[in-house]
């Protein structure tokens, strides 16, 4: 199923600087039914929402069923999750007009292919989506066809890149999405029960501090103590990060662009 929706017409760029940046991350218990997981991310959205951020950003397959570990066909998952998720995500960016709402992932289908999708909304309107590059294994296994453009969306705050978990194992991905100006990227990951245990963002924050971005990774609870440990990390490291705790939880901060900026002209000099 493919849904078009209006074009959301961009506020006027020129010169715009912004010298402060608050983005706010929600962090997701796997749960076992669709309905669930709607109300369960309506809630933290509305939660973040209380701190007025620009950015508001939810998981990999944040309304899927169990996640990634039943994860058996795109084409079933889709027809199941597809519409109600697009609905969700256009009725909550409704209700909170004032913050960009970053979808997480969702399955789409699109002439009989299935993509893992991420979408970006403003006031009810679909800004751009962006086709997951690098699906793993299991997502191959089960009919998830890998994108091939690039994502980067100039905002009023800044110009935001946009990746999909195991994107960032592929050095190619990355430098697109740099070239293109990215400096805020985000990141929705859904490590699955298999994956080993990994002490901090060792890989992540290399790609922060050789590229000079902010990434905000957003994960979930079920794959907390696996790589899927929701955080905000910068060039100079993990600044803030989900605890341990079994539970959903909004993470939000306060991001200085000039001193990204900075930074960035310093690493290009070198």
């Amino acid at each position: 199923m493919s849904v078009t929706f209006k074009s959301f017409k961009m506020p006027f760029l020129a010169n715009v600087r912004v010298h402060r940046l608050k983005v706010s991350l929600v962090h997701m218990k796997v749960r076992p039914n669709l309905d669930d997981n709607l109300n369960a991310a309506k809630k933290g959205v509305h939660k973040a929402a209380e701190q007025k951020p620009a950015f508001i950003a939810l998981p990999e397959y944040f309304s899927v069923p169990n996640n990634m570990e039943n994860f058996y066909s795109a084409a079933d998952i889709s027809k199941e999750t597809s519409k109600p998720t697009l609905d969700f995500l256009q009725t909550v960016s409704l209700e909170v007009p004032e913050s960009y709402i970053m979808g997480g992932t969702m399955l789409e289908e699109d002439s009989g292919k299935f993509c893992n999708i991420s979408t970006l909304w403003r006031k009810g309107t679909l800004v751009s989506k962006y086709r997951k590059r690098n699906p793993i294994k299991a997502e191959i296994d089960a009919g998830v066809t890998p994108g091939s453009q690039p994502v980067v969306i100039e905002t009023e705050y800044c110009k935001v890149g946009m990746l999909i978990c195991a994107d960032m194992f592929s050095p190619t991905t990355i430098r697109e999405v740099v070239k293109l100006g990215a400096e805020l990227v985000f990141l929705p990951v859904a490590a699955m029960g298999t994956h080993p245990k990994v002490s901090g963002h060792p890989l992540t924050f290399r790609l922060a501090a050789e590229n000079g971005i902010y990434l905000i990774k957003i994960g979930n609870v079920s794959s907390n103590a696996r790589g899927g440990r929701s955080a905000f990390i910068t060039p100079w490291g993990v600044e803030q990060e989900v605890s341990d705790a079994l539970e959903d939880s909004v993470l939000t901060k306060d991001f200085d662009m000039e001193k990204l900026r900075e930074y960035r002209k310093q690493i290009h000099r070198a």
